[in-house]
């Protein structure tokens, strides 16, 4: 049950992040991590998304409003923080720079923890 959870979270994450309801507006806040209100709408977008998949496994509870709050949350705060990175390292927005592709990766590797944490939070409810 798990692994069917992951996979639709993985799959809100995907949507999100790499179809079109990413926007311009949006994609340009988190180059540099502001202003900070398209962060917050494409966070929301995550939050939406998963509160979805949440909500058919086990319901519109409170332990579902808890997790939709720290996706929502955790989102905004990875995409901020990444953001500000290459504002403080403008080398790190190059993607020959081989540290872009790892500030990605522990980006990536930073929202899937969450989803993680979340699918196992639902398991144990």
């Amino acid at each position: 049950m798990q692994t069917i959870i992951l996979f639709f979270l993985v799959i809100c994450h995907t949507l999100a992040d790499y179809t079109h309801l990413s926007t311009d507006w949006m994609l340009s806040a988190k180059k540099l991590g502001k202003p900070l209100a398209p962060i917050f709408v494409h966070a929301s977008i995550h939050a939406m998304l998963m509160s979805l998949v949440i909500a058919f496994i086990i319901g519109f509870t409170n332990t579902w409003a808890y997790l939709v709050l720290f996706e929502w949350i955790s989102h905004f705060l990875i995409d901020t923080l990444k953001g500000r990175m290459n504002g403080w390292f403008p080398t790190l927005k190059n993607p020959a720079n081989k540290y872009h592709w790892i500030i990605f990766g522990i980006d990536q590797m930073l929202h899937l923890f969450v989803i993680i944490i979340i699918s196992d939070i639902i398991i144990h409810t």
